[in-house]
């Protein structure tokens, strides 16, 4: 029969009561879990520069311009001078022609 010494008894009963209080705060997020029932979703937007945008749009970077003078695309400057775009509201531009765009 194997035997503990006192300090590893306390050191592993200090332990499973840290187990203990990991689970007890993890608790209402197993619940979530269980109530949303494999219903996660993980947002996957981001932001992406002019070329890429075009690229996706199949379009050229001064038609991002002009998307962006009509109003079509909102842009959102990051380090104050790079402009970026939600890839969502790209994907959410139609890919073909019907822009009316204001020259």
């Amino acid at each position: 029969m194997n035997t503990l010494d006192l300090g590893t008894l306390h050191r592993l009963t200090t332990q499973a009561q840290k187990l203990q209080s990991v689970a007890a705060e993890l608790q209402p997020f197993l619940e979530l879990i269980k109530e949303l029932d494999g219903k996660l979703i993980i947002p996957t937007d981001r932001l992406v520069r002019a070329g890429e945008a075009a690229e996706i749009l199949g379009v050229s970077k001064s038609t991002i311009g002009a998307f962006v003078k009509a109003g079509l695309l909102k842009p959102y400057y990051v380090n104050s001078d790079q402009k970026k775009f939600w890839l969502s509201h790209v994907k959410a531009l139609p890919r073909k022609k019907p822009w009316t765009l204001k020259e």
